[in-house]
């Protein structure tokens, strides 16, 4: 093999192998707006989907508690052998004697009854009576269970929702911030070059150079923690999303700030009936209700009205097929106080659920007043903040102006720039804080958006 086509092949496999990993890392990005992250967490994530189904499973429940009002048909079968028959002796002339002749029968004679081997089955009809009461109560239980997986769902939906909020937020935030850090690091850059040549000419002391240089590094070191901090956050989102941890994501910087905000009586009233936490309570209570309402029943006789059709082949004197039907009582004369106690016991659960969900309204109240505070103080801070934005994008647009009139330095026009950047990053920040108190709000209301 000749040394050009050697090295031809060479540059040919590098290019193929550059061109694999360029499809791989566009294949491994995906952009997205917060809205979609939003919907795709709602689909994909682990912890909503887990309680989807644990919802899903609890109204089967549902289902198995209320087909106990409706009768059932059962059938109940037998193949028996035993090992000796019941036999029946007929004593001589038991029947008489032939004039002149022998006894009927002559001897004693053994009749055997039945068949070693014989089947039975029954096919019975049952419909609960009584029983009917502790069914309802036991079917509400069921209802409240549902209730409360409804209510976990919701949590976790809004929980995720509030996490992707959050994680989307914070990655933008801090890829201004590396922006302004990469800003300081040209202007740094540029001051230790001039002060560097400065102190050469005996214009600038040794320690400003230090100073500068120190500055530099300490740019350099903002810029490596955004870094790692994007990284961190995207692998965090990409969890919440449900996506391969690693995929690099593309977000959309256009996020709309403007958020209408009901009144505090409003949002507090609304809490009170739609907070995930105070619904689950609110299960609670009516789940122990119910309980308790059927402890009661447990002094009521079980009572059950039922038709059976027999068939039978093989015991003697009974027809093969014959019908029966009546009601069925059951009662416990004597349980040693066992209903008097499981009275008492789902009684006092009643009132430890009432507790809690006066609780949980109790902490509602408290959160709703909290995050309107918090929305206030937030919100002055945006203003204070854009003010600020346009007070340094000001200082920049005439730094810029001075150093194409050579006024000042290039290192002193960088530096204008970055800091205008680092005030934009402030504004997203107070912005963002904002937004996140609002979504805490929407959260606590029960709802998984605006």
């Amino acid at each position: 093999m000749s040394k050009h086509l050697f090295v031809t092949r060479l540059w040919a496999s590098v290019l193929a192998c550059a061109c694999a990993l360029t499809c791989s890392a566009a294949a491994q990005e995906r952009r997205l707006t917060l809205q979609e992250a939003v919907s795709m967490a709602l689909d994909q994530n682990h912890t909503v989907k887990a309680a989807s189904y644990s919802l899903a499973a609890e109204r089967q429940k549902q289902n198995i508690a209320k087909s106990r009002y409706f009768p059932s048909v059962s059938n109940e079968s037998n193949v028996l052998h035993i090992t000796d028959l019941q036999r029946v002796e007929v004593p001589a002339g038991v029947f008489g004697q032939i004039p002149g002749g022998a006894l009927i029968p002559s001897s004693n004679t053994f009749l055997t009854q039945g068949t070693k081997t014989f089947e039975s089955s029954g096919t019975m009809l049952a419909q609960p009576i009584t029983q009917l009461i502790k069914i309802r109560d036991a079917y509400k239980v069921a209802q409240a269970d549902v209730g409360t997986s409804e209510a976990a769902l919701r949590k976790r939906s809004t929980d995720v929702v509030y996490q992707v909020h959050e994680l989307y937020y914070r990655i933008l935030s801090t890829q201004l911030q590396r922006e302004a850090a990469r800003l300081l690091i040209t202007s740094g850059t540029e001051t230790l070059d001039e002060n560097t040549q400065q102190v050469k000419n005996g214009s600038l002391l040794e320690v400003a150079r230090v100073e500068s240089r120190a500055a530099l590094l300490d740019a350099k070191q903002a810029l490596l923690t955004a870094d790692m901090e994007i990284n961190d956050l995207t692998n965090e989102l990409d969890d919440e999303l449900g996506i391969p941890v690693g995929t690099k994501l593309v977000l959309d910087p256009n996020v709309d700030v403007a958020v209408d905000l009901p009144p505090r009586e409003v949002s507090l009233q609304t809490a009170m009936n739609e907070n995930p936490e105070v619904k689950a309570a609110m299960q609670v209570v009516a789940k122990a209700r119910a309980a308790h309402s059927a402890a009661k029943a447990e002094y009521i006789p079980d009572v059950t009205a039922f038709a059976r059709h027999s068939y039978q082949n093989g015991v003697p004197f009974v027809d093969h097929n014959f019908g029966t039907f009546g009601i069925h009582l059951t009662y416990d004369v004597f349980d040693a106080g066992r209903r008097k106690a499981l009275i008492r016991q789902r009684s006092d659960e009643l009132s430890a659920a009432e507790e809690i969900l006066q609780q949980a309204r109790d902490h509602v109240e408290v959160r709703i007043n909290s995050i309107y505070d918090r929305l206030e103080v937030t919100r002055a801070m945006v203003e204070v903040r854009r003010e600020y934005v346009a007070a340094r994008q000001e200082s920049a647009r005439l730094a810029e102006d001075q150093f194409k009139q050579g006024i000042v330095l290039a290192s002193q026009r960088d530096d204008s720039k970055a800091q205008a950047m680092m005030a934009r990053a402030g504004l997203l920040d107070a912005s963002l804080a904002y937004l996140l108190a609002h979504d805490d709000l929407t959260r606590t209301l029960g709802r998984t958006g605006p």
